[in-house]
């Protein structure tokens, strides 16, 4: 199977975003990554019952906390006592590297502006150690509840919120670091084989989501406080989803919220875009980074904001 069952518009535009590309970019992912529960066992313990089990796992080098199982396996696993018990949780592995990238520390006031499922919620958590202040906001209802069950059932504390996240407000402090994890049009996702995947998009979605996420991450930077980390994320290709929507909140704060850069040894990245369809964005966009897809993982965007305001 080839690009070609791709809607056309994107495959036009995966070539000017995406001009080499091998083969199996879209092709099925080979590898199911698994983050161990550290709320709940410590990694050493939980990769003995791992190897106990028999379980055909490998350790992943940038993440302590992660491993990933062939698919072929994965279904076995995903039905475990580990999975049912919060112990091990289905995350991608590009998805814990936002959380890797913002950092959270113990005691530290932090939010997870959408929230939903749970998967970054219950990272941050761990990094804080149960500690300190976690928002997790989800507006959309049956979203909201899935966050709930998700939190419960890894042992995370977080207060839960419904707002929409373009409209939140800092009831208390200001927040000393927040996750954007943008909802998008999910371009990173795509399977030949899985029409389903690309069912919605369009290029009107694009535009759509551009405009939500411009107002979700203006109003994240409006949460942060003096010198706090703001990370922002999606699993599309689309630069108006990602370089746009970053160029538009530097420009927009006036060098209040500046761009720093994003450390992810042993991962493989690519270049973000300076320009798109005759928009120059600005040059520090560079500091943020484009995850490349493979059998392992999806394709990712990643920008990390610091509030320049120091107190």
């Amino acid at each position: 199977m080839s690009e070609n069952c791709l809607p056309k518009d994107f495959q036009l535009r995966i070539q000017d975003i995406l001009p080499q590309r091998p083969a199996s970019i879209f092709g099925p992912r080979l590898y199911q990554a698994f983050r161990i529960n550290t709320l709940k066992i410590s990694v050493e313990e939980a990769l003995k019952q791992l190897s106990v089990s028999q379980v055909d796992f490998q350790k992943v080098s940038w993440c302590p906390y992660a491993i990933v199982v062939p698919k072929t396996v994965a279904g076995e696993l995903l039905k475990s006592d580990l999975v049912k018990d919060g112990i091990l949780y289905a995350q991608g592995l590009e998805s814990m590297l936002a959380v890797m990238a913002l950092d959270p520390l113990p005691n530290q006031r932090v939010l997870d502006l959408c929230a939903a499922p749970g998967s970054k919620t219950t990272q941050i958590a761990m990094h804080m150690h149960n500690t300190g202040v976690l928002v997790a906001n989800e507006p959309v209802r049956d979203r909201f509840f899935r966050l709930k069950s998700v939190v419960e059932l890894m042992g995370a504390q977080a207060k839960l919120t419904s707002i929409d996240g373009r409209r939140l407000q800092a009831r208390e402090e200001l927040f000393d670091r927040i996750l954007v994890d943008a909802p998008c049009s999910c371009e990173g996702r795509f399977l030949m084989h899985e029409p389903k995947s690309f069912r919605f998009w369009s290029p009107r979605k694009i535009k759509e989501m551009s405009h939500k996420q411009k107002g979700l991450l203006l109003n994240a930077g409006r949460l942060l406080g003096p010198g706090g980390i703001l990370v922002y994320a999606t699993c599309t290709f689309a630069p108006e989803e990602n370089e746009e929507v970053v160029d538009f909140v530097l420009r927009k704060t006036e060098g209040r919220m500046q761009l720093v850069p994003i450390d992810l040894p042993g991962v493989n990245t690519y270049p973000c875009l300076t320009q798109w369809q005759g928009r120059t964005y600005t040059s520090p966009l560079k500091l943020s980074a484009r995850i490349y897809p493979d059998e392992r993982m999806e394709g990712f965007f990643i920008a990390k904001f610091t509030n320049s305001h120091y107190k």
